[in-house]
């Protein structure tokens, strides 16, 4: 009987110093939580890659793809091009799963201030005794920067059909979303400071990425340079570690050029609801 060399190493260490953790498999995937979109894998595009097999591949729909990757220009792929993948939680298994099975392996890195009950309930849904089942040390405590196994991503699972031929959602026209919001007395939040965007689709509608602003609400955005003011909607946070910490706000080709931006860094001003 053959094993793979994975399995091979997690039995010796087993027999050799007792129970362990399961933090290393084959198709390993290391995903992270976003507040407004919950557990996201990154995938570098590879050759032959597409939005519909990435799609087909992790059980979510091109739809949910590009609202979060709202610079993303699907008709210019660019290979190695880091695509923020949403997990399907349903999708998820605890358990071992077939030797059939096509799976990917998921593995979690511990945060500042995160506990073992907020990475389970909070994020996966489940009691903390079935993480420690996969990780039995971290039911002595978590470490900033520990490695945790949450699973196995079944990928037999796949959506309908209808699911991957969607528009993408975020496409609506821009609206003095801001001006509507300061009637109904809203709290308006004020900032300014570097934005960025990239090459693409400058046809497509008015998108911006920001730290904190909701998901689905619109933001004022103004060029200071050339006194220019749009809306653009908000579809997403900024990814972690795609981008300089002090970048303010991402906007797509087409609010850059709305904005008269030619640089792909700018100072600019922003308002948002709180």
């Amino acid at each position: 009987m053959k094993f793979p060399l994975c399995t091979l190493l997690i039995m010796v260490s087993t027999l050799v110093f007792g129970q362990t953790d399961l933090t290393m498999g084959q198709n390993q995937k290391f995903i992270h939580h976003d507040s407004t979109f919950g557990l996201i894998l990154i995938e570098p595009l590879q050759p032959g890659m597409t939005l519909y097999s990435l799609a087909r591949k992790y059980n979510v729909s091109i739809d949910q793809i590009l609202s979060i990757n709202p610079d993303l220009e699907p008709k210019r792929l660019q290979l190695n091009y880091p695509i923020n993948i949403p997990v399907n939680k349903q999708a998820i298994s605890f358990q071992p799963p077939g030797e059939e099975e096509p799976i990917v392996w998921l593995s979690y890195q511990v945060q500042p201030k995160e506990t073992l009950y907020r990475i389970s309930k909070t994020y996966l849904n489940v009691a903390p005794e079935v993480i420690t089942r996969l990780n039995p040390s971290a039911g002595q405590g978590l470490r900033i920067g520990q490695v945790l196994h949450l699973g196995w991503l079944l990928r037999s699972l796949p959506l309908t059909e209808a699911a991957y031929s969607g528009t993408d959602s975020v496409n609506i026209a821009p609206k003095d979303f801001i001006k509507e919001a300061v009637t109904e007395g809203e709290v308006i939040r004020n900032q300014k400071g570097l934005a960025v965007w990239k090459p693409g689709n400058p046809t497509s509608n008015y998108y911006v990425l920001h730290p904190t602003a909701k998901l689905g609400t619109y933001m004022e955005i103004t060029n200071p340079m050339l006194h220019r003011t749009i809306t653009a909607k908000v579809a997403g946070h900024i990814p972690p570690g795609l981008y300089q910490s002090h970048v303010g706000i991402v906007v797509s080709p087409s609010t850059a050029r709305a904005l008269g931006v030619l640089d792909q860094q700018f100072y600019a001003h922003w308002r948002y609801v709180e």
